[in-house]
């Protein structure tokens, strides 16, 4: 028998996509949102005209380069897909969250102040400390999404300026 060459399926394919996925998303955690805009070059690249110079030079966009040189043309354009379904999916969450926290609470808020009146006043007026912190409580859920939308459309944009550079050096 003759050696057998190497035939790449379906299968294998699938997994070198999904693996460059999962290694590229976490190059861009969520946790690390709000420390980047006292260091990240993008973040100070948000004054004037040009958002992309300082959004190239992120450590981030340069590990994204890095972790995507030298890979097939059809393994990163089902990396760049992965990233758009992920960003639209990230989308329709965040508009579910908002529209959620925006409906029921303040729907809740007018039933109760509808039944007992002056009664919600008096209450969150002797339970400050805890009403606020309630509040707050609850603005953790629509921020965190928030962030993690444009985690997921920094992604993309990333992926956006690798294709451009792909296409400059063919």
């Amino acid at each position: 028998m003759g050696a057998k060459e190497p035939v790449e399926t379906a299968a294998e394919q699938e997994l070198a996509c999904w693996t460059l996925w999962r290694r590229l998303k976490n190059e861009f955690p969520a946790w690390s949102f709000v420390p980047s805009w006292f260091y990240s070059p993008g973040a100070y690249g948000y004054l004037g005209v040009d958002f992309l110079s300082g959004f190239r030079r992120n450590s981030s966009t340069k590990r994204a380069f890095a972790l995507l040189d030298g890979v097939d043309d059809k393994t990163f354009d089902a990396v760049a897909a992965l990233a758009a379904l992920n960003s639209r999916r990230q989308e329709q969450m965040l508009r579910a969250v908002v529209v959620f926290y925006l409906t029921v609470p303040v729907s809740v808020t007018a039933l109760v102040a509808e039944i007992v009146g002056d009664d919600l006043g008096t209450f969150v007026r002797d339970n400050t400390v805890n009403c606020l912190g309630l509040a707050l409580t609850l603005a953790v859920g629509p921020l965190s999404y928030l962030v993690s939308t444009w985690r997921s459309r920094q992604i993309v944009g990333v992926l956006d300026l690798i294709k451009i550079e792909r296409g400059v050096q063919s």
